[in-house]
């Protein structure tokens, strides 16, 4: 069975668990990022809630291929399903598993360019070429970069850190600027989700990492929802 990275045998499936509680939160989340969209129009608010829906996908298909890797019945049923397209004896089963991951991947690290881009200073975008050279390019290396992590999988870890970084960095530099509480729990919100990237990373070296990288994951996605939620009941 083609895995990624070895997990604790013991919170096999609790990690579907939280997963779906993070999926919850990215699609409130979403939610609430529409709401603002269609109350003051900023274009900003509706990027951000796309940007959810492809971290949302992410994670819909981070659980599925999970469901797939940790439980038999689950499967066998997915077995059958894929028959037709992984031929007879399921021998291309292996490329079956590395295309779920990959579309785990990607939309994960399109949102986070996505919620980059959105960080910076507010300008108009996408009115010269070579913005839109830009923009091919990496949604180019995003897909390289999910197609390399099939093989080294702390390369889309690592990669989510950068960006995740640089989200933390613009936060943080608005925050100076105007002061405001709710950039600065936006700007903790994903220093968290940052450091349970970065704890992801060496799971190779202790599997137990995974567990604490999720927790810290969801308490990143909660602060960002309590945030939105504030900021939408004013």
């Amino acid at each position: 069975m083609f895995r990624l990275f070895n997990t604790p045998v013991w919170f096999h499936g609790w990690d579907i668990l939280v997963e779906a509680v993070i999926l919850l939160v990215v699609l409130l989340i979403a939610a609430y990022s529409w709401r603002i969209y269609k109350f003051n129009h900023e274009n900003r608010f509706a990027y951000f809630s796309l940007a959810f829906i492809f971290l949302a996908l992410g994670l819909l298909f981070e659980m599925l291929t999970s469901g797939i890797v940790y439980f038999t019945p689950v499967r066998d049923v997915a077995a059958d399903v894929l028959r037709p397209v992984a031929g007879p004896r399921l021998v291309f089963s292996g490329l079956l598993y590395r295309g779920g991951f990959f579309l785990q991947m990607a939309p994960i690290l399109g949102a986070w360019l996505l919620i980059f881009f959105i960080s910076q200073k507010p300008r108009e975008r996408l009115r010269k070429f070579y913005e839109l050279s830009q923009i091919a390019l990496f949604v180019y290396l995003i897909l390289l970069i999910s197609i390399v992590s099939n093989f080294k999988y702390f390369v889309f870890y690592l990669t989510s850190a950068v960006l995740l970084g640089l989200i933390v960095l613009n936060y943080y530099k608005n925050y100076l600027e105007n002061n405001n509480q709710h950039t600065y729990r936006i700007m903790l919100a994903f220093l968290l989700i940052l450091a349970s990237n970065i704890l992801l990373v060496f799971v190779f070296l202790v599997p137990s990492l995974y567990v604490l990288g999720e927790i810290v994951a969801l308490a990143g996605f909660l602060l960002l929802l309590y945030t939105y939620n504030s900021i939408t009941a004013r």
